[in-house]
């Protein structure tokens, strides 16, 4: 269990805030005592110079001890944790007012002395404690001079031995007492919302992997293996045979698409020789109509209806598989979208006129050209004017129209036919669907439709549909002009 992301991230945060918790102790109390320490040293500034100036401490040469000690035994009943000693101009001590000689140091460097009387130091200015042998300790001093200049230096330390032994007797004061448990007290409070919250995303991911886990045992057959294992970690080797075994599905799906495209591409290739051979008896029997009864006539013009409509419907298929194989790229040329479109209305009139529909081609200003596969394009105009033509009525009309619009060219195809319900527009496009067509407003669909918005996929372009049951349909789309 200690393995758990949960139990490693608390024991990772607990390590995490105690370390953070004592540096925080650590620096509070070193801040305060230098707080304390630059204070007093301000404060107990004017000492030395009081010691220095109150009597002749050095007379030719001559160190005068008894005015020395009287003075700084005043000075110490101020303050009794002052230690006064009065050094040479070498920084030897000549005297002092304590009561024994105990010394760890017979000099004093001079140096920090000398930056504390020029004022040019970085508070506080620590220096030697003669008492202690590895001791610095904060410190003020003041020049003894005579008649004939410099003598020497009157050093005081501040926070001598008798502070050292009331702060040692006193332990630690409550204001940092009253510190500590402050910060003691932040750091659980953060600590136990940082557990709580590590809980909360620890638990969620807790129990992704158990269903991620029962996923792959259960769908992919993936044997789970957790042993001592955190979560992050099973996550992880379920993804990876997740993704390993999805690759070889989705290869296995390219596969059988290809062979899919393959075999209908074969198919309808070889469903053509069949057809063909069937129309050629239809049209036989179409050239001896004279000989034929009524109900003969009749049978052979249903065959002859159908077997157009099967033809149809293996080019669609055949143009489907070989507009599905991304392999084939379209082959853009600059054309004029208006006369493909005079064209192919040209090559309809006689299909339209039979079914007594008005065929009209209007065009826009100016230079109509367009970047696209004309072949593609001209299948795609030619799928949606057929099938215009099949579900509109007598007297009907169908309008071809291209212009500008904006940067691109616009076909629209509007029709007055029958219309689409509005169930059946979602639907429309898609390969296979076809709407019932006993209700009116409904007679569309097919792989013709799916066969044009296929193409105009390949060049970016949308097919657009707008209907009115009962009233008729425009289909539009847009290419770059060129």
């Amino acid at each position: 269990m200690l393995r758990s992301l949960h139990t490693r991230l608390a024991l990772s945060l607990v390590a995490l805030f105690l370390v953070i918790g004592i540096a925080l102790v650590m620096l509070t109390r070193y801040s305060a005592d230098r707080y304390h320490q630059e204070l007093t040293q301000q404060l107990n500034a004017p000492l030395a110079s009081y010691v220095a100036d109150e009597a002749p401490l050095i007379i030719g040469g001559n160190v005068n001890l008894a005015a020395m000690r009287s003075i700084a035994h005043k000075a110490m009943v101020i303050n009794p944790t002052v230690e006064v000693y009065l050094l040479d101009t070498e920084g030897r001590i000549l005297g002092h007012n304590l009561g024994d000689d105990r010394l760890r140091h017979t000099s004093v460097p001079l140096s920090p002395i000398r930056d504390y009387l020029s004022g040019d130091y970085d508070r506080p200015l620590r220096n030697d404690d003669p008492r202690h042998r590895d001791m610095r300790k904060i410190f003020t001093a003041a020049e003894v001079v005579d008649e004939d200049g410099l003598e020497g230096y009157v050093y005081a330390v501040l926070g001598g031995q008798k502070y050292d032994e009331l702060a040692a007797a006193i332990g630690i004061s409550d204001a940092m007492r009253l510190s500590t448990l402050a910060i003691v007290a932040c750091i659980a409070f953060g600590l136990g919302s940082a557990l709580l919250i590590f809980w909360r995303i620890s638990n969620r991911i807790r129990t992704l992997t158990q269903r991620v886990n029962r996923f792959c045992s259960a769908a992919l057959d993936t044997p789970r293996h957790h042993g001592g294992r955190d979560e992050l970690d099973q996550l992880d080797e379920a993804f990876t045979a997740m993704q390993a075994r999805i690759q070889g599905q989705m290869h296995t799906i390219r596969q059988a698409d290809e062979q899919r495209r393959d075999l209908i591409a074969g198919v309808s290739h070889d469903l053509r020789t069949p057809l063909a051979i069937m129309s050629g008896y239809l049209e036989t029997l179409d050239l001896e109509k004279a000989t034929l009864t009524p109900a003969q006539r009749s049978h052979v013009d249903k065959a002859t209806q159908q077997a157009g409509r099967l033809d149809r419907l293996i080019t669609d298929l055949f143009d489907l598989a070989r507009l599905d194989n991304t392999s084939i790229p379209a082959q853009r040329d600059r054309f004029s979208l208006a006369e493909l479109v005079a064209d192919i209305a040209g090559e309809h009139q006689i299909i339209a006129a039979r079914k007594q529909v008005s065929l009209q081609v209007k065009q826009g200003p100016g230079d109509l050209g367009v970047i696209a596969d004309i072949g593609l394009i001209a299948r795609a105009i030619g799928n949606l004017l057929d099938n215009a033509i099949r579900h509109t009525p007598p007297r009907g009309r169908i309008t071809l129209a291209t212009f500008h619009h904006r940067r691109h060219i616009r076909f629209v195809l509007i029709d007055t036919g029958v219309g689409i319900g509005d169930d059946a527009l979602p639907h429309l496009f898609e390969r296979g669907y076809r709407v019932d067509r006993t209700e009116p407003g409904t007679q569309r669909g097919g792989l013709g439709l799916a066969v044009v918005k296929r193409i105009l996929s390949m060049h970016g372009a949308d097919i657009r549909v707008a209907s009115t049951p009962g009233k008729g349909s425009a289909f539009s789309f847009e290419l770059a002009s060129g």
